[in-house]
């Protein structure tokens, strides 16, 4: 996904520069593709990247690269077991503890 948007993004910038019709000095956009993939979210497993919503077969379980906070579109990606009906199986929040 992030290669994706890596390579729009040089494409668009490459597009401008020659598009330009300026008599001024042109400049060039330099964008490192696999420096923005590596600043993207992943889940890693046996030293490999996995982009979200990737599932593994690990065993007899089955796990899902997914967002830990799935109401926070930023969230880390995290692996998550899947149950039988395919439902990510999230882990559970912590109680929290009042101070009076």
């Amino acid at each position: 996904m992030y290669n994706k948007i890596a390579l729009i993004i040089s494409l668009a910038c490459l597009n401008i520069v020659t598009n330009s019709h300026a008599s001024t000095i042109k400049t060039h956009a330099i964008i490192d593709a696999n420096e923005l993939s590596n600043q993207g979210r992943s889940c890693w497993y046996d030293n490999k990247r996995y982009s979200e919503g990737a599932l593994i077969q690990i065993h007899s379980f089955t796990l899902l690269c997914a967002l830990k906070k799935p109401e926070h579109n930023n969230s880390q990606l995290i692996w998550l077991k899947i149950d039988k009906q395919g439902n990510a199986i999230y882990p559970k929040k912590p109680k929290t503890i009042t101070v009076n």
